[in-house]
C-alpha cells in the first residue's frame, strides 16, 4: 500500500514537470504565452488600420470588417513562429552554458522587432490612402530615392502617424511587462525528472513553431491568399499581416527590383513596335461564329494538357478521345500556345490576358493583381453570374486572392469536399470535381459564367482508374492522368447535356500550359508550349462546327476573342489580338527562366537574356533582315511587358 502512494505520488510529479507546472513557468508556458503577446501585438496593429480606414469598410458591412480578424489569424501565427526561432535558440543556448543572459536578451530582441513591426505599420497606413496596396517592396525600394520618397510622404499626416506609432509602442510595452516580462522560468542546475520534461518540451516546441510557420500540415505552406475572403480589397488588405506581407514580397522581388532587365530599346520605340502588333492588317472582319450575343460560358482550364495528348494536333492517339468528339463538333484553333510553364501564370494570362513573366510572377505581388482586369468582372458587369471550381486547396496559385479579386460570387475548393476518399495530392480528382459541379448547376441563373480548374493531370499522376497505358514510366503515367481527365469530360458533357441551359451555353477548353511528358520535351522548345483551345457548344452556328482555325495565337488572345464574340467592349485587354479576325497579326510569345521565344508562321526565335544570344535559332526565313526585325519585335514586346509588370 505504501509502495502504491509513492508511485502515485512520483506519477503525479512526472506529469506535472512533463508540460506545464504552475508553481514555476515551464518552457512550454512561457513560448506559449509569448506566442499570445505577438498575436495580440498584431491584433492591436490590425485594430489600428481598421480605425484608420473605418470609412472604407462601410460598403463591406461589419460582419466583413470582424471577419478580417478571424482570416488574418493564420498569418499571424505565422508571422509569430517566425519571431519565435530566435528566442527559442537563445533559450536552449542557455540550458547549455548554464548562464542568465536569456531574459535579458530576449528583451532586446523583442523591443527591436517591436520598433520594426511599428514602422511597418506606420509605413502602411501612410501608402495606403494613395496606394491601395499594403506596404510593399515597391515602397520601401524608393527609400533608395529620398527626395521621391519625401514627395510622395508630403500627403500623409506624419504627426499623427508618429502619435500613433509612438502609441502602439506604449501598448506594446505594457503587454510585454504583464504578458512576458513577468514570467519566470527556472534556470541552473535541474532536477532528473525536470530535465526530461524540459527535453520533452524542447522538442515540442519547435515542432509547433515549424507548424505555426508553415500553417498547419496542408500541402501548401501559407501564404498570403488565405487572408483573401472578400470582395472587397480593404476587407482583404486589413486581414494580410503587414509585417509577413512585406517580408515575402522583399523576399520575392530581391532580383527583380524596380529596374526593367529586359530594358532593349528606347521605351518610345518599343511601345510603337508593341502597338502595332495589335493592329488590324485591313477591315475589321471578324468572324461571328455564336447564335447569341450572351451565351452561358463555361471555361474549363485543363492542367499541363500539352497538343503532344491531342491527336488532331499531331500527339498521340487513344489518350483524349472525347476531346477529339469535341472538337469534331466545335472549333478547333491550331496554334496556340501558353504564355508561361505553371499554373498560376496560366490562370492569369487566361483570366486577364497578361502574359508570363520571366524571373518572377505576378500572383505573388496581389497588390498588382488588383489593378488588373479579369474576363469574369468584364462579364460580371454585364449581368453574368460568375462560378470558380478547383478541386484542391485555394492557397495554390493564390487562386484564393484571384478570385475575389475576378469578382467571383461562388468559390469552390478543397474545404468543399467532404469525402476524404476523392482526395489526391492535390484534392478532389476529376470526376469529383465536375460532378460537383453538375449537382450545384441544375437550376442556375443565366447567364452564368463558370471557371473550372482541372488537376489530375499534374504529378505525380495518381488517378482513381486501372492504367490505361502499360508501363511505370512518367510517360505512360502521364497519359492515364491525361486519360482519366479525358474520361471525366466525357461522363461530365453526358450530364450537362441534359440540362435546361446547356442550349445556351458556350463551353472553353484550354490547357493552363504544356509539359515536357510525354515526348520529353526541352524547357524552351515551342512544342512544349503548344496547347489546345476548342470552343464548343450548341450555340455554335453550323458552319463552323468541326472547322480548324489556323494562324498563331496565345492564351493572352483567349479574353479578347470572347469579348469581341459577345461584342462587349473593354478597352483594359492590351495585350490580346481577336483569333477570329483573319486581318489580325498571327504570333505567339512566351517566357521561360530568363529568355522568351517570339513566334510566327516563318519563323522561330527563342533568346537567352543571360548569354544576350538567340538560342536554337530555327530560321524558316532566308531573309536575315526580316529575323532581325522580327527578334527586335520579341525585344520590344519583353520590355514594355516587364516596364507593365513594375507599373502594376
Amino acid at each position: 500500500m505504501q509502495t502504491n502512494t509513492y508511485s502515485g505520488k512520483a506519477l503525479e510529479r512526472f506529469m506535472g514537470n512533463l508540460l506545464l507546472n504552475w508553481r514555476k513557468t515551464t518552457p512550454f508556458l512561457f513560448f506559449l504565452r509569448y506566442y499570445l503577446f505577438w498575436v495580440l501585438i498584431f491584433f492591436l496593429q490590425r485594430l489600428v488600420f481598421v480605425l484608420y480606414y473605418y470609412s472604407q469598410f462601410k460598403e463591406a458591412g461589419p460582419e466583413k470588417m470582424l471577419q478580417a480578424f478571424v482570416y488574418g489569424l493564420r498569418l499571424d501565427l505565422s508571422m509569430t513562429g517566425y519571431f519565435s526561432a530566435i528566442p527559442l535558440l537563445l533559450f536552449i543556448a542557455q540550458q547549455f552554458t548554464q548562464t542568465l543572459f536569456f531574459k535579458n536578451t530576449l528583451k532586446i530582441y523583442t523591443w527591436l522587432l517591436l520598433l520594426i513591426t511599428t514602422l511597418i505599420s506606420g509605413g502602411d497606413l501612410g501608402i495606403y490612402e494613395n496606394w491601395g496596396v499594403k506596404l510593399n517592396y515597391r515602397a520601401v525600394s524608393m527609400l533608395a530615392h529620398p527626395a521621391e520618397a519625401f514627395e510622395t510622404s508630403k500627403s500623409a499626416p506624419l504627426l499623427l502617424l508618429l502619435f500613433i506609432m509612438l502609441a502602439e509602442l506604449v501598448i506594446a510595452g505594457i503587454a510585454y511587462r504583464l504578458v512576458v516580462a513577468k514570467m519566470k522560468i527556472p534556470a541552473g542546475k535541474l532536477l532528473s525528472h525536470e530535465k526530461i520534461a524540459y527535453s520533452i518540451q524542447l522538442l515540442l516546441i519547435p515542432a509547433l513553431i515549424f507548424l505555426s510557420i508553415r500553417g498547419g500540415w496542408q500541402q501548401i505552406p501559407v501564404n498570403e491568399s488565405v487572408a483573401y475572403f472578400s470582395a472587397y480589397p480593404v476587407v482583404n488588405h486589413a486581414a494580410v499581416n503587414t509585417p509577413w506581407h512585406l517580408s515575402s514580397s522583399l523576399l520575392k522581388n530581391r532580383h527583380s527590383g524596380q529596374k526593367n532587365m529586359y530594358s532593349y530599346l528606347p521605351p518610345g520605340e518599343a511601345a510603337e513596335r508593341v502597338n502595332h502588333l495589335y493592329q488590324k492588317c485591313g477591315d475589321d472582319s471578324t468572324r461571328f461564329i455564336l447564335t447569341q450575343q450572351r451565351p452561358n460560358i463555361v471555361f474549363i482550364q485543363l492542367e499541363s494538357f500539352t497538343a503532344d495528348v491531342i491527336q488532331e494536333l499531331g500527339g498521340d492517339s487513344g489518350v483524349a478521345t472525347n476531346i477529339s468528339k469535341l472538337i469534331r463538333e466545335g472549333v478547333l484553333f491550331t496554334g496556340i500556345y501558353a504564355s508561361g510553364v505553371r499554373t498560376d501564370q496560366g490562370i492569369i494570362a487566361l483570366l486577364s490576358g497578361f502574359p508570363a513573366q520571366p524571373q518572377t510572377n505576378i500572383v505573388n505581388q496581389p497588390e498588382k493583381i488588383e489593378h488588373m482586369p479579369f474576363l469574369s468582372l468584364a462579364l460580371k458587369n454585364e449581368n453574368y453570374h460568375n462560378a470558380f471550381y478547383y478541386g484542391g486547396e485555394l492557397s495554390f496559385g493564390r487562386f484564393n486572392a484571384i478570385a475575389h479579386r475576378a469578382g467571383f460570387d461562388h468559390i469552390v475548393g478543397l474545404e468543399d469536399f467532404s469525402d476524404a476518399g476523392l482526395f489526391n495530392k492535390w484534392g478532389a480528382d476529376d470526376k469529383s470535381l465536375l460532378d460537383k459541379y453538375v449537382a450545384e448547376m441544375q437550376r442556375p441563373a443565366q447567364p452564368f459564367f463558370s471557371y473550372i480548374i482541372t488537376s489530375s493531370s499534374h504529378e505525380p499522376f495518381t488517378v482513381p482508374m486501372p492504367a490505361v497505358f502499360a508501363g511505370d514510366s512518367h510517360n505512360e503515367q502521364f497519359k492515364n492522368a491525361c486519360y482519366f481527365t479525358d474520361r471525366s469530360l466525357g461522363s461530365f458533357f453526358e450530364a450537362v447535356k441534359t440540362m435546361d441551359w446547356y442550349k445556351n451555353t458556350l463551353f472553353v477548353l484550354v490547357a493552363d500550359h504544356g509539359h515536357h511528358l510525354p515526348r520529353d520535351r526541352k524547357f524552351n522548345e515551342p512544342a512544349r508550349y503548344h496547347i489546345p483551345l476548342i470552343f464548343f457548344g450548341d450555340v455554335l452556328k453550323e458552319a463552323y462546327r468541326g472547322q480548324k482555325i489556323t494562324g498563331m495565337g496565345s492564351q493572352t488572345d483567349i479574353a479578347t476573342t470572347l469579348l469581341k464574340q459577345l461584342q462587349i467592349t473593354d478597352t483594359a485587354f492590351k495585350w490580346g489580338n481577336d483569333l477570329l479576325n483573319p486581318n489580325r497579326k498571327p504570333f505567339a510569345f512566351y517566357t521561360f527562366d530568363d529568355g522568351f521565344a517570339w513566334l510566327t508562321a516563318k519563323d522561330t526565335l527563342i533568346f537567352d537574356n543571360r548569354a544576350k544570344r538567340l538560342l536554337i535559332p530555327v530560321h524558316k526565313s532566308a531573309d536575315a533582315a526580316m529575323n532581325d526585325s522580327l527578334l527586335t519585335d520579341g525585344k520590344a514586346y519583353m520590355q514594355v511587358l516587364y516596364d507593365t509588370f513594375l507599373n502594376y
